[in-house]
C-alpha cells in the first residue's frame, strides 16, 4: 500500500505530507479544488508524462516522493519486484519499504527507487506492478476490443500464454523476414555469371597487395637498362678495357715510382704502395660494374611479361577499386555475396522448414489460449451481470461473446462484450447502447470482479462514479468497500454516500496566501468527516436534518463494512 505521499512544488501544490491507510481512502472538495492534483502526483511516482508546466511558477524543481509498503501484501508479487530490482542493480526494499522520488526541472526529469537513479521507463515498468489508476477516459478504452480481450485474459489468468503467444508469432515474423531478405538477393542467371566472372578475374591475377610498388620500381629500371649498359661499357673501357685506359695509365705511373724508389727508397715505397692499391679498387670497380652490366641484359620476353603484369594491375584497379587492398576486398565481398547467392536455396529450405514448425506451435498456443478465453467468457460475463445488478441494473444482462478473428500476436480470437441494460432489450456492444453511467457503472463492476484476481495492490479511481446517485450511488460505495478489502483504494468523488464509506477521508480546498493560489489536503477526523458530508449533501451545515442524514450515512457504511456485505 502507499503510505505515505510527499508533494513539493507541483502545480498549485507548495508543499504537502499526506500519511495513508489501507481499504478505502475516498478525496473530495469543491470543483475544481485540485483533488486530480493527488492523482497527478502518484502518477509521476508510477512513470507517468513528466512536463516542466507542472512545477509550480516560481520555483525551479517540483519533487514527488513516496513510500509503498510491500508487508502483508502478495508474496508472488513481492519477490517478481524484488527479482526486478536485483537484475536491474537496484537496492533491496528495507523492511518491506519501496522508496519511490521523482525531481522535474525545466531541463527535464529524474527518477530515484530506493535512492537508486533510474529511467523513466523502468518506473513504468514498477508502476504497472504496483499502481491501476483509472480516469474517466478509461470509460472509453473499455470500448476497444484490444481492451476487451485483456480483461478477459486478466480474469482468465492468461498473461503467461498471451506473453507466450506473442513471442511465439514474433520468432515467427522473424522468421519471415529472414526469407524476405534472402529472396530479395536473388539474382538473374546472368548477373551470377558476371559476378562469378569478376571474382574469377581478379583472383587468376594472383595479386599481392604490396605488389605494385615493387612492378613499378622493375619497369623503371627496365626502361633505362640500354643506357645503363652504354654507361657500364664506357666506364669499364676507359677504366681497363680500352688502350690508355686508366689501369694502363697506372702501370706507366708505377714504372715511375719505381724509379724514384731506387733514388728514394722509403718515399718511393709508400707512393709505390698507395698506387697499387689505387688500381687495385680500380679492378676490382671493373669487376662489379661487369657483375651490374650482366643484370642488365636485356630479356625483351621478360620486359614484355613485366608490361603486361603493369597493364593488368591497372585494369582491375580500374574496374574494382583505387587501389590493390580495394581490389582484393571487392573479390572479397563478390566471394561473400556469391556464397550467400548459392547457398541462398538452401537456407531457404532450411527456414521454410523453421517457419512450418514455428507456425505450428503458434498455431497450438493459440488453440489453447482461445480455448481458455472461451472458458472464461461465460465466467466473467456472469460475475459482470451480478455486480451490475448490485450496482442498480436489477435486470440488466450482459454477455462476452468470443469468435475467431484473423491470427495476430494476441492470438486468433476477437472478444465484444454485449450489454442489455433493461428487460426486452436486445444484446448490443457497449459502444451501441452505454450512456457515460452506465459506462462508469460498467468499468467499476469489471474492476471488483477483476479485483479478485489482479495482483496490482493500489486502485485509483477518478470519479468513476460520474452521473450516478441516490440508492446507485450507496451500491456503488459498498462495492467499491468491498474492493478496499483486498486493495488499497483511493477514490475521488462528489458523492457523500462513497466518502462516507472510505476508512480514511481527505479533503482538498484551495486558499489565497500572499496572493498565491495554494491547495491544502486535510486528514479529517469524525467532525470534519460530518461537516463534509453535509458540504456533499448540498445542505446548510448547521441543518439538523442534513447531519442526521450525513450521520446515517456514515452509520450505514460502518455497518456494511462491519458485516462485510457489499
Amino acid at each position: 500500500m502507499l503510505s505515505s505521499l510527499h508533494i513539493c512544488n507541483f502545480a498549485l501544490v507548495q508543499e504537502l505530507d499526506l500519511e495513508f491507510g489501507p481499504g478505502l481512502n475516498t478525496i473530495t472538495g469543491e470543483t475544481g479544488a485540485g483533488k486530480s492534483l493527488i492523482i497527478g502526483a502518484v502518477q509521476l511516482l508510477a512513470g507517468g508524462r513528466a512536463t516542466p508546466g507542472s512545477i509550480r511558477r516560481g520555483a525551479k524543481t517540483c519533487e514527488v516522493s513516496g513510500i509503498i509498503m510491500l508487508d502483508g501484501g502478495d508474496e508472488q508479487l513481492r519477490h517478481q519486484l524484488e527479482e526486478h530490482l536485483q537484475a536491474a542493480a537496484l537496492p533491496p526494499c528495507e523492511d518491506g519499504e519501496l522508496l519511490i522520488r521523482r525531481v522535474l526541472t525545466e531541463n527535464g526529469s529524474r527518477a530515484y527507487v530506493n535512492g537508486a537513479a533510474v529511467t523513466a521507463g523502468f518506473l513504468r515498468e514498477i508502476g504497472e506492478m504496483l499502481i491501476d489508476i483509472h480516469g474517466p477516459h478509461d470509460n472509453q478504452t473499455l470500448l476497444q476490443p484490444s481492451r476487451q480481450l485483456s480483461l478477459l485474459d486478466t480474469y482468465a489468468g492468461l498473461q503467461q500464454q498471451v506473453q507466450h503467444c506473442r513471442q511465439l508469432h514474433e520468432a515467427l515474423l522473424a522468421i519471415r523476414r529472414e526469407m524476405a531478405a534472402l529472396r530479395a538477393e536473388g539474382m538473374a542467371p546472368e548477373d551470377i555469371e558476371l559476378l562469378a566472372h569478376q571474382l574469377k578475374e581478379i583472383e587468376q591475377a594472383e595479386l599481392r597487395e604490396d605488389e605494385e610498388a615493387e612492378l613499378v620500381e622493375r619497369y623503371r629500371m627496365a626502361t633505362h637498362a640500354k643506357r645503363l649498359l652504354e654507361l657500364v661499357t664506357q666506364c669499364r673501357d676507359g677504366l681497363a678495357e680500352n688502350d690508355g685506359s686508366v689501369v694502363d695509365q697506372l702501370g706507366g705511373f708505377l714504372r715511375l715510382l719505381r724509379e724514384i724508389e731506387q733514388i728514394d727508397a722509403a718515399r718511393g715505397e709508400v707512393f709505390a704502395a698507395d698506387l697499387g692499391r689505387i688500381s687495385e679498387s680500380i679492378q676490382e670497380l671493373c669487376v662489379d660494374l661487369a657483375d651490374y652490366a650482366g643484370g642488365l641484359e636485356l630479356d625483351e620476353e621478360a620486359f614484355q611479361q613485366l608490361e603486361e603484369r603493369l597493364d593488368l594491375v591497372q585494369k582491375l584497379k580500374r574496374k574494382y577499386g583505387g587501389s590493390l587492398p580495394e581490389v582484393l576486398a571487392t573479390a572479397g565481398r563478390i566471394r561473400e555475396r556469391l556464397g550467400r547467392i548459392r547457398g541462398r536455396s538452401d537456407a531457404i529450405r532450411k527456414l521454410q522448414e523453421r517457419e512450418k514448425e514455428q507456425q505450428q506451435a503458434f498455431l497450438v498456443a493459440c488453440t489453447e489460449l482461445s480455448a481458455g478465453r472461451h472458458a472464461a467468457a461465460t465466467g466473467l460475463a456472469n460475475a459482470i451481470e451480478d455486480k451490475l445488478q448490485s450496482l442498480g441494473f436489477a435486470k440488466a444482462a450482459f454477455a462476452i461473446q468470443v469468435s475467431a478473428a484473423p491470427v495476430g500476436a494476441s492470438g486468433a480470437d476477437a472478444v465484444e462484450y454485449a450489454f442489455a441494460p433493461n428487460v426486452g432489450e436486445d444484446m448490443q456492444p457497449l459502444k451501441a447502447i452505454a450512456s457515460s453511467g452506465e459506462m462508469a457503472r460498467v468499468m467499476l463492476a469489471i474492476k471488483t470482479v477483476l479485483s479478485d484476481a489482479d495482483k496490482v495492490p493500489i486502485l485509483i479511481f477518478d470519479e468513476i462514479d460520474a452521473n450516478v446517485g441516490g440508492r446507485v450511488a450507496i451500491r456503488v460505495a459498498a462495492e467499491l468497500a468491498a474492493v478496499g478489502s483486498r486493495h488499497q483504494v483511493f477514490s475521488i468523488t462528489h458523492l457523500a454516500q462513497i466518502a462516507a464509506a472510505g476508512r480514511q477521508h481527505y479533503q482538498v480546498s484551495k486558499n489565497v496566501v500572499a496572493d498565491r493560489t495554494l491547495v491544502a489536503v486535510a486528514s479529517l477526523d469524525d467532525d470534519g468527516r460530518l461537516a463534509e458530508i453535509v458540504r456533499m449533501l448540498g445542505a446548510d451545515s448547521a441543518s439538523a436534518a442534513a447531519q442526521s442524514h450525513a450521520r446515517e450515512l456514515l452509520q450505514q457504511a460502518a455497518q456494511t463494512s462491519t458485516s462485510g456485505k457489499s
